[in-house]
């Protein structure tokens, strides 16, 4: 009698628990780069080879540049694939991409998903910040998303949990999504980014890095997963030879499933008047104007709110937006990724115009002086994901000019100065151009290197110089007339933020990493140094000093008050996300946003 219920309870686990299964995992293809096309194509061709794989993960960096023709490319290949696979993107696919993120989606349905195999519930999730450094984060709707998954999970089921980043550290609010996981049967995360196979422990779960398919020192390769009811082996599959085991993660671990601490707002000064969350990624900054704040979120919500918080109106672009509005007028222009732009009367919200440019529009929008049909006009100004560069007239959305100077995706906020409009593009230059004509009068680079172009840098002028700060940590100052460097100098550990003092004679820095620097603005000698320890800054944000004062928030979610004795303190804590930059509303009242979609009005 005890051998048959023994034998029944073995019988009853062997349903419970189908037998083991293999799967792939392919990570940091890097299509785009040297090689990496025929290393993903040989890998794929493994697989198919293997026969015993059930279906294969894809963890993310799938282009070099996030371009289309690389997303494109990378798709084509991954079809070949004899057996589903599911995707996410990294921070490749986001940082550069030319259609605003977008393509993605279109390509793969998703950029993040869920499905159960055997007694295992997937869930991948999207990490990489559109535009914005090479951080993970996990937008507030995809933990949104996340959380239901979660909540709907049963405990008995267990729960592989994907991104790309290292969810400890490289992933700005990884303990949101950590708090998430260990709320059930979570029995690891797996990651990719540092190109290497490496086991972690993420506070109580364990975690798996995996290397990427790129051919190195012995050649391309991919990791195969092995489930069995006890553990997680991990081997390596390096150029179609003999699996190699390589590590293991044992099920038995059980978490005590404590909560890691998440507090999300602090206002250490008492300078909050009133704060609001729209719990939606928000690319682009406020818009301060006429004493009303306007937001647009990715997905198209554009808001008006008047200075005491109260919403005034909004309206539904249906359309992924990731340009900063402009207003002139009391007309408010914006624009859609997909090229749709909109004008609506400022204060009530009434649409006023549209039209179709069938152009990703990936710039800020700029207003400028301009001629249209011989009569002066407000032009608007917007650049695209192609290097073209647009002005409408703001009141009918005429075509004025258009120009193809640029030969990559656009992205900052041009200046305007005089008749002149100034921007930088993906494709290592800055531009001047004409603002009645949009003929060209010179372009700069001092590096022809894609990854340090002035692309995300706005501009500043004192009137007779340009000022930018490049990625490859150089500040430049360029002669407005002529185009010609007149200093360029990488002492102050640069970025892609600047600004200037009121005086124009200041050059403000904030740099890659934990200092603020100001310079003469003349000579690019330095004036003084302050150390903030805020740590790794990727943000580009303007920089702007009123009444003596400098405000500017960072990448740890912190907003920062620069005194006019250099004295420096913390305000308020926004929470685990960029901040954008800063606008002034009035004298000493400011408007602040960040890309979860939280928007805060403070005074000091």
């Amino acid at each position: 009698m005890k051998k048959i219920f023994v034998f029944f309870c073995l019988l009853f686990v062997s349903f419970s628990y189908p037998q083991n299964h293999r799967y792939a995992w392919l990570t940091d293809m890097h299509v785009g780069a040297t090689g990496a096309d025929e290393d993903l194509t040989a890998c794929v061709n493994s697989i198919n080879a293997l026969g015993d794989i059930g279906y294969v993960i894809v963890t993310g960096d799938i282009s070099e540049k996030g371009r289309d023709q690389e997303l494109i490319s990378a798709k084509n290949i991954l079809d070949k694939l004899t057996v589903p696979y599911f995707i996410i993107p990294g921070n490749h696919d986001t940082k550069w991409s030319e259609n605003g993120n977008t393509l993605f989606r279109e390509l793969w349905k998703d950029d993040k998903f869920v499905f159960d195999k055997n007694n295992i519930r997937h869930i991948g999730l999207n990490t990489g910040i559109y535009w914005r450094g090479g951080g993970g984060h996990v937008a507030p709707q995809d933990l949104a998303w996340f959380d239901s998954v979660i909540n709907a999970t049963p405990r008995s089921k267990e729960v592989f949990v994907y991104v790309h980043h290292v969810p400890d550290g490289d992933i700005d609010n990884w303990y949101k999504l950590y708090n998430i996981a260990i709320r059930k049967n979570t029995k690891a995360f797996f990651w990719g980014h540092g190109h290497n196979n490496k086991l972690q422990m993420i506070n109580e779960i364990p975690g798996v890095m995996s290397r990427s398919t790129l051919r190195r020192g012995k050649g391309w390769g991919y990791t195969v997963v092995e489930d069995t009811r006890d553990s997680i082996a991990f081997y390596e599959n390096l150029k179609d030879s003999l699996l190699l085991y390589w590590g293991s993660i044992r099920k038995d671990i059980r978490p005590l499933g404590l909560q890691i601490d998440s507090t999300d707002f602090e206002d250490y000064s008492g300078s909050v008047k009133w704060k609001k969350d729209l719990s939606f990624t928000q690319s682009a900054s406020l818009l301060v104007y006429n004493s009303r704040i306007y937001s647009v979120t990715y997905n198209g919500k554009l808001r008006c709110f008047d200075l005491r918080g109260n919403l005034v109106w909004q309206y539904d672009l249906g359309s992924c937006v990731a340009s900063r509005p402009v207003a002139q007028d009391n007309i408010l222009a914006v624009a859609t990724l997909i090229g749709d732009v909109f004008t609506f009367n400022a204060d009530d919200g009434r649409m006023i115009q549209s039209l179709g440019t069938n152009e990703k529009i990936t710039s800020q929008l700029q207003v400028c002086k301009t001629r249209y049909q011989g009569e002066e006009t407000w032009g608007l100004i917007f650049g695209t994901s192609t290097g073209k560069m647009y002005c409408y007239d703001l009141y009918l959305l005429n075509p004025v000019w258009e120009n193809d100077f640029a030969k990559g995706m656009i992205e900052t906020r041009p200046l305007v100065i005089d008749n002149r409009i100034i921007y930088g593009s993906w494709d290592s230059f800055l531009y001047c151009i004409d603002a009645v004509s949009g003929t060209l009068n010179w372009r700069h680079t001092e590096n022809r290197n894609f990854y340090y172009s002035p692309a995300a840098c706005v501009p500043v002028t004192d009137g007779s110089r340009i000022y930018i700060a490049r990625p490859d940590k150089f500040v430049t100052a360029i002669d407005i007339l002529l185009g010609k460097t007149l200093w360029n100098k990488n002492n102050f550990n640069a970025w892609e933020s600047i600004g200037l003092s009121s005086d124009k004679s200041r050059v403000l820095i904030k740099s890659v990493e934990n200092n603020f620097f100001i310079a003469a603005a003349r000579d690019g000698k330095l004036i003084k140094k302050i150390d903030m320890k805020y740590g790794l800054d990727t943000m580009p944000v303007e920089l702007f000093e009123s009444g003596g004062n400098i405000i500017f928030g960072g990448k740890n979610g912190f907003v920062y008050h620069i005194d006019n004795k250099n004295n420096f303190r913390k305000l308020f804590y926004m929470g685990q996300a960029r901040i954008h930059s800063i606008y002034a509303v009035t004298d000493n009242v400011f408007a602040a946003s960040n890309m979860d979609g939280r928007i805060v009005l403070f005074s000091i």
